[in-house]
């Protein structure tokens, strides 16, 4: 079995007295998509706001390859092998593709940005950023304006722009929020292919996608867990049935 590449024990976010996030617990692996469900509201935003260290947890803990990065921000993060793609879209629509995958790989090299950057550090920017380009597909397009890109397209960039940052753990929100049906399709096979040597996380509402890629499943509602587990397991859960696909047990 896989070791843990992230860990969240017992999660909780307070604002003022409202618990966005209450006890939350779960754990993903290496070479797997562990997804994240539930209703608006249930927290899963926060969740991974607090997983990325854009927000600091009110009480809990993030291990993240056994380290304790709880207190952490997100450049710190980052740097510790921590890539996420956010609910809208966050390119640079101006430049060129080559030049978003490029300038999201100097983030994480130390040095790359300095005006004197050597020879050597260049090329490890630009091979980085050409591999994240040719992970995703885009690889004919680095000469593209980012700007002239279909939304599918631009989401994609934004998911070279996380690989491009070499990271142990991919945080993906709702990657598929606005797509028609053909870019979603690409989309989801897109996200199946990134757990080769890394963790997914990933918070869906597309639940076709969702059951299709998913190795394991953790259903939010109201900031809480009320089910972790296999897809099959998660699925058959009488709670999850009630409180997020609808259904009863006279359903099952």
């Amino acid at each position: 079995m896989s070791a843990d590449v992230l860990e969240a024990r017992g999660l909780g976010k307070r604002f003022g007295g409202l618990a966005a996030c209450s006890d939350v617990s779960l754990s993903v692996r290496e070479g797997e998509v562990h997804a994240v469900i539930g209703p608006n509201g249930a927290g899963k935003s926060t969740l991974i706001n607090l997983l990325s260290g854009d927000l600091r947890p009110t009480e809990g803990q993030i291990l993240l390859d056994g380290r304790d990065v709880t207190a952490s921000g997100p450049h710190q993060r980052c740097q510790g092998g921590v890539g996420r793609s956010y609910q809208k879209t966050t390119i640079f629509p101006e430049r060129t593709v080559f030049d978003n995958a490029r300038l999201a790989a100097q983030a994480t090299r130390p040095g790359a940005l300095a005006m004197r950057c050597d020879g050597k550090r260049r090329a490890e920017v630009r091979e980085a950023a050409l591999a994240a380009l040719a992970e995703v597909g885009l690889e004919g397009r680095a000469d593209t304006p980012a700007r002239s890109m279909s939304h599918g397209e631009q989401r994609q960039l934004e998911v070279a722009m996380v690989l491009a940052t070499a990271p142990r753990l991919v945080l993906l929100d709702e990657p598929l929020a606005g797509m028609g049906h053909a870019e979603a399709r690409r989309m989801t096979a897109l996200i199946a292919s990134l757990k080769e040597g890394r963790a997914v996380l990933l918070v869906e509402h597309d639940m076709d996608a969702v059951f299709a890629i998913a190795d394991r499943l953790t259903v939010m509602a109201d900031g809480k867990v009320i089910a972790s587990g296999t897809v099959d397991a998660v699925r058959r859960d009488p709670a999850v049935r009630a409180a997020y696909l609808g259904e009863s047990e006279d359903d099952a």
